[in-house]
Protein backbone atom coordinates (compact mmCIF):
# COMPACT_ATOMS: atom_id res chain seq x y z
CA UNK A 1 0.00 0.00 0.00
CA UNK A 2 1.21 3.83 -0.39
CA UNK A 3 2.18 5.62 2.51
CA UNK A 4 -0.98 6.62 4.38
CA UNK A 5 -1.57 8.89 7.98
CA UNK A 6 -3.75 7.27 9.79
CA UNK A 7 -6.35 10.00 11.26
CA UNK A 8 -5.72 10.46 14.77
CA UNK A 9 -3.60 7.70 16.04
CA UNK A 10 -0.75 9.07 13.41
CA UNK A 11 -0.66 5.38 11.87
CA UNK A 12 1.87 5.61 9.41
CA UNK A 13 1.92 2.14 7.26
CA UNK A 14 5.36 1.67 5.11
CA UNK A 15 5.33 0.99 1.07
CA UNK A 16 6.18 -2.17 0.85
CA UNK A 17 8.86 -2.85 -1.63
CA UNK A 18 8.17 -5.81 -3.55
CA UNK A 19 11.71 -7.59 -4.72
CA UNK A 20 9.85 -10.34 -6.92
CA UNK A 21 8.58 -7.12 -8.74
CA UNK A 22 12.24 -5.21 -9.42
CA UNK A 23 13.42 -8.55 -9.90
CA UNK A 24 11.25 -9.27 -13.02
CA UNK A 25 12.14 -6.13 -14.38
CA UNK A 26 15.67 -6.45 -14.26
CA UNK A 27 15.75 -9.97 -15.50
CA UNK A 28 13.37 -8.54 -17.92
CA UNK A 29 16.16 -6.30 -19.13
CA UNK A 30 18.46 -9.01 -18.65
CA UNK A 31 16.60 -10.96 -21.29
CA UNK A 32 16.39 -7.87 -24.35
CA UNK A 33 20.93 -7.65 -23.52
CA UNK A 34 21.11 -11.95 -23.81
CA UNK A 35 18.78 -11.43 -26.85
CA UNK A 36 20.87 -8.75 -28.41
CA UNK A 37 24.28 -10.71 -27.84
CA UNK A 38 22.45 -13.34 -29.55
CA UNK A 39 21.58 -11.64 -32.36
CA UNK A 40 25.78 -11.13 -32.62
CA UNK A 41 26.35 -14.65 -32.36
CA UNK A 42 27.65 -14.91 -28.64
CA UNK A 43 25.83 -17.46 -26.04
CA UNK A 44 25.52 -15.81 -22.81
CA UNK A 45 27.40 -19.12 -19.93
CA UNK A 46 27.25 -19.39 -16.97
CA UNK A 47 28.89 -22.13 -14.55
CA UNK A 48 27.35 -22.45 -11.42
CA UNK A 49 29.76 -24.93 -8.79
CA UNK A 50 28.44 -26.55 -5.76
CA UNK A 51 30.56 -28.58 -3.82
CA UNK A 52 28.62 -30.97 -1.05
CA UNK A 53 25.24 -31.66 -0.85
CA UNK A 54 24.34 -28.52 1.46
CA UNK A 55 20.36 -28.74 0.93
CA UNK A 56 20.08 -25.16 1.24
CA UNK A 57 22.52 -24.23 -1.38
CA UNK A 58 21.23 -27.22 -3.40
CA UNK A 59 18.11 -25.28 -3.69
CA UNK A 60 19.76 -21.52 -4.77
CA UNK A 61 21.38 -23.16 -7.21
CA UNK A 62 18.61 -24.71 -8.88
CA UNK A 63 16.66 -21.43 -9.01
CA UNK A 64 19.94 -19.81 -9.85
CA UNK A 65 20.08 -21.88 -13.08
CA UNK A 66 16.24 -21.62 -13.82
CA UNK A 67 16.17 -17.80 -13.61
CA UNK A 68 19.36 -17.68 -16.13
CA UNK A 69 17.68 -20.12 -18.50
CA UNK A 70 14.76 -18.03 -18.08
CA UNK A 71 16.79 -14.99 -19.69
CA UNK A 72 18.53 -16.54 -22.25
CA UNK A 73 21.51 -17.61 -20.39
CA UNK A 74 23.14 -21.60 -21.03
CA UNK A 75 23.66 -22.32 -17.06
CA UNK A 76 25.88 -25.52 -16.46
CA UNK A 77 26.12 -27.09 -13.26
CA UNK A 78 29.16 -28.21 -12.07
CA UNK A 79 28.57 -31.03 -8.74
CA UNK A 80 31.32 -31.91 -6.58
CA UNK A 81 31.42 -34.35 -3.75
CA UNK A 82 31.79 -32.77 -0.05
CA UNK A 83 35.47 -34.25 0.29
CA UNK A 84 36.62 -32.65 -2.83
CA UNK A 85 40.30 -31.26 -2.37
CA UNK A 86 41.39 -27.49 -2.58
CA UNK A 87 43.36 -28.82 -5.45
CA UNK A 88 40.44 -30.29 -7.74
CA UNK A 89 38.29 -27.53 -6.99
CA UNK A 90 41.40 -25.41 -8.25
CA UNK A 91 41.73 -27.15 -10.94
CA UNK A 92 37.85 -26.93 -11.93
CA UNK A 93 37.95 -23.24 -11.70
CA UNK A 94 40.96 -22.88 -14.00
CA UNK A 95 39.76 -25.25 -16.54
CA UNK A 96 36.37 -22.89 -16.60
CA UNK A 97 38.61 -19.59 -16.12
CA UNK A 98 40.17 -21.10 -19.73
CA UNK A 99 36.91 -21.82 -21.54
CA UNK A 100 35.68 -19.32 -23.81
CA UNK A 101 32.04 -20.53 -23.52
CA UNK A 102 31.65 -19.67 -19.68
CA UNK A 103 31.33 -15.65 -19.27
CA UNK A 104 30.46 -15.91 -15.33
CA UNK A 105 31.99 -18.18 -12.73
CA UNK A 106 29.93 -18.86 -9.79
CA UNK A 107 30.99 -20.84 -6.54
CA UNK A 108 27.98 -21.32 -4.27
CA UNK A 109 29.21 -20.88 -0.95
CA UNK A 110 29.50 -21.31 2.21
CA UNK A 111 32.04 -23.56 0.99
CA UNK A 112 32.62 -27.20 3.02
CA UNK A 113 35.06 -26.35 6.02
CA UNK A 114 38.24 -27.63 4.82
CA UNK A 115 38.68 -25.20 1.98
CA UNK A 116 40.04 -21.87 1.88
CA UNK A 117 37.45 -19.47 0.62
CA UNK A 118 39.55 -16.37 -0.12
CA UNK A 119 42.33 -18.89 -2.33
CA UNK A 120 39.20 -20.26 -4.49
CA UNK A 121 37.28 -17.05 -4.85
CA UNK A 122 40.63 -15.32 -5.49
CA UNK A 123 41.44 -17.82 -8.27
CA UNK A 124 38.56 -16.92 -10.36
CA UNK A 125 39.58 -14.59 -13.25
CA UNK A 126 38.32 -11.35 -12.43
CA UNK A 127 36.32 -10.79 -15.45
CA UNK A 128 34.28 -14.22 -14.42
CA UNK A 129 33.60 -12.80 -11.19
CA UNK A 130 30.00 -12.54 -11.34
CA UNK A 131 29.36 -12.84 -8.14
CA UNK A 132 31.42 -9.41 -7.45
CA UNK A 133 34.02 -11.37 -4.65
CA UNK A 134 37.54 -10.96 -6.15
CA UNK A 135 39.93 -8.71 -4.48
CA UNK A 136 40.03 -6.60 -7.28
CA UNK A 137 36.22 -6.13 -8.30
CA UNK A 138 36.15 -4.98 -4.46
CA UNK A 139 38.81 -2.87 -5.25
CA UNK A 140 36.81 -1.59 -7.82
CA UNK A 141 33.83 -0.56 -5.91
CA UNK A 142 35.84 0.78 -3.54
CA UNK A 143 37.62 3.19 -6.06
CA UNK A 144 34.11 4.08 -7.39
CA UNK A 145 34.44 2.13 -10.57
CA UNK A 146 33.04 -1.45 -10.54
CA UNK A 147 32.79 -3.80 -12.93
CA UNK A 148 30.84 -6.20 -11.29
CA UNK A 149 29.41 -5.37 -7.63
CA UNK A 150 28.17 -8.14 -5.19
CA UNK A 151 24.80 -9.06 -6.09
CA UNK A 152 23.09 -8.71 -2.66
CA UNK A 153 24.44 -4.93 -2.20
CA UNK A 154 23.43 -3.78 -6.14
CA UNK A 155 19.89 -5.53 -5.37
CA UNK A 156 19.70 -3.67 -2.24
CA UNK A 157 20.96 -0.54 -4.23
CA UNK A 158 17.88 -1.24 -6.87
CA UNK A 159 15.24 -1.62 -4.45
CA UNK A 160 16.13 1.67 -2.69
CA UNK A 161 16.06 3.25 -6.21
CA UNK A 162 12.84 1.76 -7.32
CA UNK A 163 11.37 2.80 -3.73
CA UNK A 164 12.03 6.81 -4.89
CA UNK A 165 14.41 6.75 -2.06
CA UNK A 166 17.10 9.79 -1.60
CA UNK A 167 20.23 8.39 -1.22
CA UNK A 168 22.24 11.50 -1.78
CA UNK A 169 22.70 13.45 1.36
CA UNK A 170 21.03 10.46 3.54
CA UNK A 171 22.23 9.36 6.51
CA UNK A 172 22.49 5.24 6.05
CA UNK A 173 23.36 2.79 9.18
CA UNK A 174 24.72 -0.33 7.52
CA UNK A 175 24.52 -3.56 9.99
CA UNK A 176 26.97 -6.14 9.00
CA UNK A 177 30.38 -5.83 8.20
CA UNK A 178 30.35 -9.06 5.66
CA UNK A 179 33.02 -8.87 2.31
CA UNK A 180 29.36 -10.55 1.23
CA UNK A 181 27.33 -7.81 2.06
CA UNK A 182 27.98 -5.07 4.52
CA UNK A 183 31.36 -3.93 3.13
CA UNK A 184 30.39 -3.67 -0.62
CA UNK A 185 27.04 -1.93 0.88
CA UNK A 186 29.09 0.94 2.94
CA UNK A 187 30.94 1.68 -0.17
CA UNK A 188 28.13 1.68 -3.05
CA UNK A 189 25.74 4.10 -0.59
CA UNK A 190 29.38 6.60 -0.07
CA UNK A 191 29.67 6.37 -3.51
CA UNK A 192 25.73 7.60 -4.12
CA UNK A 193 26.83 10.34 -1.42
CA UNK A 194 25.32 8.66 1.54
CA UNK A 195 26.66 9.16 4.84
CA UNK A 196 27.18 6.32 6.37
CA UNK A 197 28.02 4.38 9.40
CA UNK A 198 28.62 0.70 9.33
CA UNK A 199 27.93 -0.98 12.63
CA UNK A 200 28.40 -4.74 13.66
CA UNK A 201 28.48 -6.91 16.60
CA UNK A 202 30.86 -4.24 19.01
CA UNK A 203 28.57 -0.98 18.35
CA UNK A 204 27.98 0.47 21.52
CA UNK A 205 25.39 2.76 20.62
CA UNK A 206 23.63 0.60 18.09
CA UNK A 207 19.58 1.57 18.73
CA UNK A 208 20.92 5.05 18.59
CA UNK A 209 22.59 5.29 15.54
CA UNK A 210 19.86 3.46 13.80
CA UNK A 211 17.45 5.60 15.19
CA UNK A 212 19.56 8.85 13.44
CA UNK A 213 19.21 7.07 9.82
CA UNK A 214 17.68 7.73 7.03
CA UNK A 215 18.09 4.23 5.30
CA UNK A 216 18.91 1.34 7.43
CA UNK A 217 20.09 -2.06 5.72
CA UNK A 218 20.51 -4.96 8.17
CA UNK A 219 22.87 -7.35 7.22
CA UNK A 220 23.85 -9.75 10.47
CA UNK A 221 21.63 -12.73 10.60
CA UNK A 222 20.25 -12.38 14.18
CA UNK A 223 16.43 -12.86 13.69
CA UNK A 224 14.49 -9.03 14.43
CA UNK A 225 17.73 -7.44 16.28
CA UNK A 226 16.70 -4.50 15.04
CA UNK A 227 13.38 -3.14 16.90
CA UNK A 228 10.39 -1.57 15.21
CA UNK A 229 10.66 1.47 18.23
CA UNK A 230 14.36 2.38 16.92
CA UNK A 231 13.27 3.10 13.37
CA UNK A 232 13.35 6.92 12.48
CA UNK A 233 9.76 7.96 11.19
CA UNK A 234 9.68 8.17 7.38
CA UNK A 235 13.03 6.10 7.23
CA UNK A 236 13.75 3.06 4.09
CA UNK A 237 14.62 -0.38 5.59
CA UNK A 238 16.25 -2.92 3.87
CA UNK A 239 15.98 -6.30 5.40
CA UNK A 240 18.96 -8.68 4.32
CA UNK A 241 18.26 -10.88 6.96
CA UNK A 242 17.19 -14.38 6.09
CA UNK A 243 16.53 -16.17 9.77
CA UNK A 244 14.64 -19.45 10.89
CA UNK A 245 11.97 -18.37 13.45
CA UNK A 246 10.89 -20.92 16.18
CA UNK A 247 7.80 -21.92 14.30
CA UNK A 248 9.67 -22.71 11.12
CA UNK A 249 8.98 -19.52 9.16
CA UNK A 250 11.76 -16.98 7.76
CA UNK A 251 12.11 -13.69 9.49
CA UNK A 252 14.47 -10.56 8.85
CA UNK A 253 17.02 -8.75 11.00
CA UNK A 254 13.90 -6.36 11.37
CA UNK A 255 11.21 -6.33 13.92
CA UNK A 256 8.82 -6.14 10.62
CA UNK A 257 5.35 -4.70 11.72
CA UNK A 258 6.86 -2.45 14.20
CA UNK A 259 9.32 -1.13 11.83
CA UNK A 260 6.33 -0.71 9.05
CA UNK A 261 4.29 1.63 11.26
CA UNK A 262 7.30 3.58 11.04
CA UNK A 263 9.28 3.22 7.85
CA UNK A 264 8.17 5.45 4.62
CA UNK A 265 9.26 1.67 2.88
CA UNK A 266 10.69 -1.33 3.84
CA UNK A 267 11.88 -4.98 2.27
CA UNK A 268 9.61 -7.83 3.68
CA UNK A 269 10.68 -11.14 4.28
CA UNK A 270 10.83 -13.59 2.13
CA UNK A 271 10.36 -11.42 -1.00
CA UNK A 272 12.35 -8.52 -0.76
CA UNK A 273 15.93 -8.76 -1.03
CA UNK A 274 16.43 -12.75 -1.84
CA UNK A 275 15.08 -12.07 -5.59
CA UNK A 276 16.85 -9.14 -6.09
CA UNK A 277 20.31 -10.81 -5.36
CA UNK A 278 19.66 -13.55 -8.12
CA UNK A 279 18.66 -11.04 -10.01
CA UNK A 280 21.59 -8.62 -9.86
CA UNK A 281 23.70 -12.32 -10.96
CA UNK A 282 21.95 -12.44 -14.01
CA UNK A 283 23.05 -8.69 -14.33
CA UNK A 284 26.50 -9.23 -13.63
CA UNK A 285 26.67 -12.35 -16.16
CA UNK A 286 25.35 -10.04 -19.18
CA UNK A 287 27.62 -8.07 -18.23
CA UNK A 288 30.63 -10.25 -18.27
CA UNK A 289 29.78 -11.33 -21.89
CA UNK A 290 29.31 -7.74 -22.88
CA UNK A 291 32.56 -7.32 -21.80
CA UNK A 292 34.40 -10.33 -23.32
Amino acid sequence: GGVGLGIGGGVVSARVLDGKLVAALVKDEVRARTQALAARGVTVGLAVVLVGDDPASAVYVKAKTKDARECGIDATDHRLPADTSQAGLLALVAKLGADPRVHGILVQLPLPRHFDTDAIIAAIPPHKDVDGLHPENLGRVAQGKPRFTACTPAGCMRLLAHGGVTVAGASAVVLGRSVLVGKPMALLLANADATVTLCHSKTRDLAERVAAADIVIAAVGRPELVRGAWIKPGAAVIDVGINRGADGKLIGDVEYAAAAERAAVITPVPGGVGPMTRACLLENTVRAAELA
